[in-house]
């Protein structure tokens, strides 16, 4: 556990945010009480907390589907050439449930 004070750095706080007092070694043995931490002062801006908004709205805009490759797939399906491959769906359907229980171990 680090304690406040000590030169290590401490959990959870930046390196480049933290500051602390100069140690200073003691003149004489009534002096050795711990020189307190300085205060740092730190503060978000409005643009900052508006950051994970703008995140949210840019990633709901890309999508994780291919239109292009569906709607291939469905003409396909219309014209009657679309061909199922069940040897390719059977590696896929494995190698997703593989998948699924690894993380099901991992948790």
């Amino acid at each position: 556990m680090t304690k406040v004070g000590s030169d290590s750095i401490k959990p959870g706080v930046p390196a480049s945010v933290q500051q602390d007092a100069p140690e200073t070694q003691p003149t004489s043995p009534q002096e050795t009480a711990p020189t307190p931490a300085r205060t740092v002062k730190v503060e978000i801006t409005s643009g900052a907390s508006a950051a994970p908004h703008q995140l949210n709205r840019v990633l709901t805009g890309i999508g994780i589907v291919d239109t292009a490759a569906v709607e291939a797939a469905k003409q396909s399906i219309i014209e009657g050439r679309f061909r199922v491959d069940p040897e390719l769906v059977a590696r896929k359907l494995i190698a997703s449930v593989r998948e699924q229980l690894l993380i099901q171990q991992k948790s």
